[in-house]
């Protein structure tokens, strides 16, 4: 079962677009990853926003959906800490916070190899009574 919830998560289309990793996954809990390229800064010639929001929207979805039942985000904010380089390796990390049988809360962090934060999120997601996993 771990295996086929663990490539429908592989398959997700925009995270391929980006090139974006699933590290590790268990249930309430996902880890992601992305390289930065010259293509996700901005005119800054920084990291995008967009890009570190997709990579912990992205660990969000994992973690949310892990149970096998059908999570979608209602909610979420992001506080931005440091700002990303192209070439570096940003790793996120989602931990589920709280579950009841209709909503549930994900604490995402993302920071740098080195260890250093470039973002925090937190978002809520409501739990529809349908599994996903033998659709």
């Amino acid at each position: 079962m771990k295996d086929k919830i663990t490539n429908i998560f592989k398959r997700d289309p925009y995270a391929k677009l980006l090139n974006m990793e699933l590290l590790e996954w268990d249930e309430g809990y996902a880890k992601t990853a992305v390289t930065l390229t010259e293509d996700m800064q901005n005119f800054h010639f920084s990291a995008n926003g967009g890009i570190i929001f997709s990579l912990a929207d992205y660990a969000f979805a994992v973690a949310s959906n892990s149970h096998g039942q059908i999570a979608v985000g209602i909610n979420t904010n992001m506080s931005f800490t440091a700002a990303g380089q192209v070439g570096e390796r940003l790793i996120c990390t989602a931990t589920e916070k709280a579950k009841t049988r209709r909503l549930a809360v994900y604490q995402m962090e993302i920071h740098n190899e080195e260890g250093e934060l470039k973002a925090r999120m937190e978002g809520t997601v409501y739990r529809m009574n349908k599994d996903f996993v033998n659709e």
